[in-house]
């Protein structure tokens, strides 16, 4: 997908969100990643913020569209120095309340995309030990299952990113503007 399409797609979407007379929240947070499974291999932790839109379908039963970034910090693995890894999920979901309504424990799922930016620095083999450097960018499609807890306008988060070769454990921590 072109990035003039996904802009457009991200619009309307806001578009469709602003004319909505569901009871929404929005919320602002900080987010921690630690890289599991290959990542760490390749990079270490990652510290970002994100924005969600929340609103409800049911008593207990919640949809969520979400969107941040994140920045992994690189590490060197098999001759290589891998830089920064940077990663914006674009993403919806749904939240369920175990016991009251935007209140207390909660599960959630979002699926979604993962637009991922990296780059390496490797050795050349030319005279006078050179470096040679290469980055990508690569669009990935991701789950992220987790569990939290509500307390007033305070949410915390903590879910398994699923996204290929980048899964990471990750921690949010956010500040719900709007009433209950």
């Amino acid at each position: 997908m072109r990035t003039k399409q996904i802009y457009t797609l991200v619009i309307g979407f806001l578009l469709f969100l602003s004319g909505s007379n569901a009871m929404a929240q929005f919320s602002a947070g900080v987010e921690l990643g630690i890289p599991i499974g290959n990542f760490s291999n390749v990079a270490g932790a990652g510290f970002g913020i994100s924005g969600r839109y929340e609103a409800s379908i049911q008593d207990k039963l919640n949809w969520t569209a979400s969107a941040g970034f994140l920045s992994f910090s690189g590490k060197a693995f098999l001759g290589g120095t891998f830089g920064n890894v940077s990663v914006i999920p674009l993403v919806g979901g749904i939240k369920y309340y175990f016991n009251e309504a935007n209140d207390g424990f909660y599960g959630t799922a979002d699926i979604g995309l993962n637009f991922i930016n990296y780059s390496v620095a490797y050795p050349n083999s030319g005279n006078g030990n050179g470096v040679t450097f290469a980055s990508a960018s690569t669009t990935r499609f991701g789950l992220a299952p987790g569990v939290g807890y509500r307390m007033g306008n305070w949410d915390f988060t903590g879910r398994f990113n699923l996204v290929s070769d980048f899964n990471y454990f990750g921690l949010r921590a956010a500040y719900i503007f709007g009433g209950k």
